[in-house]
């Protein structure tokens, strides 16, 4: 299967314990830097306002909340190690983004670690006063469809 995106990074001192292995669960930030990474790709920010840094594209009131986090640790990652995280789109739906990563690193075959998350399109809803699930805008669901290959 082919990634929506890879995410390029270092493991940095401040991520790792004392034998420079690389704390479990900073695995689940990585994943999340590769998530906002992918839509910075698509020209959009994933906070609701963006940030006046990037100039990227926001859709004003919509967040992106995770409903489900898992990771599978196959071999630590150390300091200073190189890794590439895939960002793989296992389904797209209305309202929901099921992402799979991949943790790669040179001299290892196959990931070192696979993270799932489910995150969920939300938007404030003034009435009720809470955060509700909705569609995701048009614009977002087709440049997620194409960076993927879904149809």
């Amino acid at each position: 299967m082919t990634p929506a995106y890879t995410h390029a990074m270092r493991v940095p001192f401040a991520d790792t314990d004392l034998a420079g292995i690389v704390h479990f669960a900073n695995f689940f930030r990585y994943m999340e830097n590769a998530e906002h990474a992918f839509f910075r790709s698509l020209g959009y920010s994933i906070h609701p306002s963006g940030s006046a840094a990037t100039g990227l594209e926001t859709y004003e009131g919509y967040g992106w909340p995770r409903v489900s986090a898992t990771c599978e640790y196959k071999k630590p990652l150390r300091f200073e190690q190189e890794v590439q995280v895939e960002v793989h789109i296992r389904e797209r739906q209305a309202k929901t983004i099921n992402y799979e990563f991949h943790f790669l690193t040179e001299g290892h075959e196959g990931p070192v670690a696979v993270g799932k998350m489910t995150v969920i399109c939300v938007r404030f809803d003034e009435e009720a006063k809470r955060m509700r699930a909705v569609d995701m805008p048009d614009t977002i669901r087709s440049k997620i469809d194409s960076a993927s290959q879904l149809d």
